[in-house]
């Protein structure tokens, strides 16, 4: 069976398709992953996995692999295992627990959860070779923990001029109790490879320890090394997440020191650390760093520490996870403080001694964690604080685990990948804040490992999902077509290459180093023209254009930078940090103006004064694009027309620079000649204004009064009134000077209420300028009884006109030619909705009719089958709609309806009633239905039809029904 299943894994290397189309390959193994790392020299990766290993080429392809499980075991047993001894054992896989690259021998330490955890080395160009191999030493070659469940690191270093291995590790049920050691690499001073350095090399928990520890990290920085792992404590139950430090060359612990490792937010502490990584920040973040601390100390010396955490809301069970940032040299600093107060016996309550109960802080002089930098037997050790480093998340997620964490560093920005618990890698830009720029899925909902790893070339990320090895790019970079799309990226890794027209690493552009050749995607900047002089030209005299574009890359005469302006392509000139282009052979027609209709039977002409020509910017031969721009070439001309008869401000107020020539009635580019009406002189236009009155009626000739200024030039000219849209046409009298009138034809509009007026003034067939505006309306549109006439605005006169022999109807006052009257007939009901209700009352009865009052003060009184109604303002309609909310009846009723308006009564006639009933519903079909619900229901019964749709409410038990 197990030869079956290593057969099936070696050919289990495939592709995999992610939504950019992008084919990531990925290698895939029968049993779970386990742990995986990476040969910087040679790129190639081995892997751990459930009963067996693999030596991958960087592509994923298998090299080498050989078989480690499963095998008969008992976790209660010491090996080697005789069954005859150890009658329990059965066969057991085996988890691969370390699995580490000592390069000095060429050798890998691979540790598994079999025979008590204990240990092998293997060759590094052949992992099938096994160079060591001891399973009879006893508990001194216990490394590992035999536990599936428990975590295990390791870190191979130098100690005294010997390769050794520190281990941590949690205590397993059958574990030996020793939670972190040092273990050696080669046979010395009698002792076996994997025994411990010395006898005192370890820290080795009670027999009943109040707690339980899952190691999560170690690494090494200078002289120490540190371990990352959570605790729990039994009583009281408490989460914690520890480092611990010791020095490299101290074989004894005496140096070993741990403290609290905290993430709080203000909702309280991230109790659980899942993956950690310590790194030489880039310049940014290591310059970000220095400035939080307000430490002069050189960025440059200290390292990131990077961690995951999580924590569960006790209140809802929610998940929310963080990634935190520390300082190395600040956690250094603060356990040199911590020691420090411990030997002169300050702030001693936070201190403990590993397993032990007693507070072991005392006197030891001022200078004694100085003096022993490393500790020493007077002094005490496996010392412990509560008083550790805490700070706040720089990123933070709802309903998942952030898994993994690794960190690179490009060009001095640092980036950090994490993966998550639901199968996604994440990209976050570290500098003075965190920055997720990207979230790419790699399996949905299969969570990533801890081992997160750079290849060789820090080009591509080695990704761990349960039982898949995935090859991801860094970055993308060439995917994005345009600068645009680079910039949008922020993507750190990424930046436009200006003359090679591509998004790249910097790296892979050949001009990156001069400047503005290669812009940073996070920086969101590309080449724009960010203005032209002059703005804009007129069409009739067109000249070069001095382009400021930002950023500019530096150039030279040699370099060939083109302008395409229309069709028009000319060679560049470069003068001061500016680019010349010269004009368009060609500029292509003002467009003309469309007339349009506002849906109120108001027509505008829309007038377009000017042609938008586009400029593009490109280099070299093959034209990259470098940058575009829009130019603008006016046409005087057609700036005249902008403003309905008004040529003169047209011209003169308009955003180009044109000029109103009043002689000769042009609109012309500016000039030296003064005799004209310059640019934004538009208030010295000759113009006649402000008509007297600005309504007036349909259907009556009215005089209309109005204004004249800057009329000099037009003495003793005839001027004559028009519209065009009722071909209207009339003399203008002069009373005074600046002083005219003309009077309006009898205007005939039925369509509005209202219509707005635009009157030209010309004289000799010209227009001159002409602010009047009337508004002309008809009484009688929408009023078609007495209380809707009355209710028109006072400024439009309209009376309610009774003349012998002709039907009444809303007019102007002067086209009565009878006494108006003032108060309206009796109101009239037409309609109710609903027709019935229930005999409880309470719904909403709609009213309508004519003459039901012009306000709503004026309504009175309702009554429904001589029950009172109550009136709802908020619902009421100038005479033709009353509201009103029925009261209860006591029986079944028909009635009348009854409005009292102002004095005045009506009654609905005989057949408009209003009917008080009572539903019976008497059956339900079907009787039963799923929970879920859904089922139509149709109830049969009297009376149903009680009230209007939104009146009717159906309950099945307590769940609403909808009807």
């Amino acid at each position: 069976m197990a030869l079956w299943i290593w057969t099936l894994s070696i050919l289990s290397c495939f592709c995999i398709t992610l939504s950019r189309n992008e084919e990531l390959k990925f290698f895939q193994s029968a049993t779970e992953l386990n742990h995986l790392t990476v040969d910087n020299d040679t790129g190639i990766i081995y892997l751990g996995v459930v009963n067996a290993l693999y030596q991958l080429t960087e592509d994923l392809d298998v090299m080498r692999s050989v078989e480690t499980g499963p095998r008969k075991d008992n976790k209660k047993c010491t090996p080697p295992i005789d069954e005859n001894q150890c009658k329990e054992a059965v066969l057991t896989d085996n988890y691969n627990k370390i699995l580490l690259l000592n390069k000095v021998d060429k050798t890998i330490v691979v540790c598994g959860s079999l025979f008590k955890g204990i240990c092998a080395i293997r060759d590094l160009e052949d992992i099938r070779i096994q160079k060591y191999y001891v399973d009879s030493s006893g508990e001194k070659s216990f490394v590992a923990s035999n536990d599936e469940n428990v975590s295990t690191v390791g870190l191979i270093t130098s100690l005294n001029n010997d390769r050794v291995l520190f281990v941590g590790k949690g205590n397993g049920p059958n574990d030996n109790g020793i939670i972190i050691s040092t273990r050696q690499l080669y046979e010395r001073d009698g002792k076996d490879i994997f025994e411990m350095y010395t006898d005192s090399a370890a820290v080795k928990s009670a027999y009943h320890s109040s707690s339980t520890q899952q190691f999560v990290a170690v690494f090494e920085d200078k002289n120490y090394v540190y371990f990352i792992f959570n605790q729990q404590e039994k009583q009281p139950i408490n989460n914690r997440t520890l480092i611990a430090r010791l020095c490299k060359d101290d074989a004894h612990y005496y140096s070993y020191f741990e403290m609290d490792l905290g993430c709080k937010d203000d909702d309280g502490a991230y109790d659980h650390c899942h993956s950690a990584y310590v790194t030489t920040p880039g310049e940014e973040l290591a310059e970000s760093m220095a400035q939080q601390r307000q430490t002069t100390d050189a960025p440059s010396d200290d390292k990131v520490l990077i961690v995951l955490f999580s924590k569960v809301n006790k209140d809802n069970g929610s998940l929310k996870s963080a990634m935190c940032v520390f300082s190395l040299r600040h956690i250094n600093e603060k356990m040199e403080k911590n020691r420090n107060d411990c030997y002169t016996k300050k702030n001693t309550s936070s201190f403990y001694k590993l397993f032990a109960a007693e507070n072991p802080c005392a006197s030891h002089g001022l200078n004694a964690s100085k003096n022993f930098p490393c500790g020493s037997e007077h002094l005490p050790y496996l010392l412990g604080s509560k008083n550790g480093v805490i700070e706040k998340p720089v990123l933070q997620k709802e309903g998942m685990n952030l898994t993994a964490v690794t960190v690179a560093v490009e060009n001095g920005h640092t980036v950090a990948f994490l993966g998550t618990s639901d199968g996604k890698i994440l990209k976050v830009f570290l500098s003075s804040t965190a920055t997720e720029y990207s979230s790419l899925t790699i399996e949905l909902n299969k969570p990533i490992k801890n081992d997160l790893v750079l290849d060789q070339t820090q080009e591509n990320l080695y990704v761990m999902t349960t039982d898949k090895v995935h090859r991801l790019p860094v970055q993308d970079c060439h995917k994005y077509s345009d600068c645009e799309k680079c910039t949008q990226a922020k993507d750190p890794y990424c930046g436009w290459c200006v003359r090679e027209g591509r998004c790249t690493k910097k790296a892979d552009c050949g001009t990156a180093d001069k400047e503005n050749h290669w812009l940073w995607s996070p920086s969101g900047t590309c080449m724009t023209v960010i203005s032209a002089d002059p703005l804009n030209m007129s069409r009739r005299a067109p000249a070069k254009v001095e382009l400021t574009v930002s950023p500019l890359p530096t150039l030279t005469d040699s370099d060939q930078v083109w302008c395409t302006f229309g069709e028009t392509t000319h060679h560049a000139q470069f003068k001061e940090g500016v680019i010349i282009c010269d004009p368009p052979d060609i500029i292509p027609p003002t467009p003309k103006g469309q007339e349009f209709n506002n849906h109120s039977n108001h027509f505008f002409s829309f007038v377009i004064d000017h042609v938008s020509v586009p400029l593009q910017l490109t280099y070299g031969n093959n034209k990259i694009f470098f940058a575009s721009h829009t130019y603008p070439f006016y046409d005087c001309e057609e700036a005249m027309n902008l403003f309905e008869n008004q040529p003169c401000y047209s011209c003169a107020s308009n955003r180009w620079n044109c000029q109103w020539d009043w002689k000769r009635h042009i609109c012309e580019e500016s000039s030296s000649i003064q005799d004209v009406i310059k640019q934004n002189m538009e208030e010295e236009c000759p113009q006649f204004l402000n008509p007297n009155p600005p309504i007036i009626p349909m259907e009556y000739r009215t005089t209309v009064y109005f204004e004249g200024r800057h009329l000099a030039y037009y003495q003793d000219k005839k001027f004559v009134v028009g519209n065009s849209q009722f071909e209207f046409e009339a003399p203008v009298d002069e009373s005074d000077e600046g002083k005219f009138s003309f009077i309006s034809k009898e205007f005939s509009y039925s369509a509005n209420e209202t219509l707005q007026l635009s009157l030209s003034i010309r004289t000799d067939k010209v227009k001159i300028d002409s602010k009047l505006m009337v508004t002309l309306y008809n009484c009688s549109y929408g009023r078609s009884d007495c209380s809707l006439c009355l209710a028109a605005h006072h400024n439009y006169k309209c009376v309610w006109c009774e003349e012998e022999g002709k039907p009444s109807k809303c007019v102007y006052e002067k086209l009565c030619h009878a006494p108006p009257t003032n108060t309206c007939p009796h109101p009239e009901i037409t309609r109710i909705e609903p027709k019935t209700g229930p005999l409880s009352g309470g719904i909403l009865l709609t009213i309508i009719g004519s003459n039901l009052g012009i306000k709503a003060e004026d309504v009175k009184n309702i009554t429904v089958a001589d029950k009172e109604c109550l009136f709802k303002e908020e619902f009421y309609s100038v005479s033709t709609r009353i509201v009103c909310q029925v009261g209860p009846m006591n029986e079944p009723k028909q009635g009348q309806i009854e409005v009292n308006i102002n004095g005045k009564l009506g009654k609905s006639p005989s057949g408009v009633l209003f009917t008080y009933q009572e539903p019976h519903p008497s059956r339900i079909r079907p009787e039963s239905g799923p929970q879920a619900g859904g089922t139509t229901l149709t109830i049969t019964g009297t009376n149903l039809a009680t009230g209007s749709m939104k009146d009717v409410k159906v309950s099945v038990g307590s769940q609403h029904c909808n009807v």
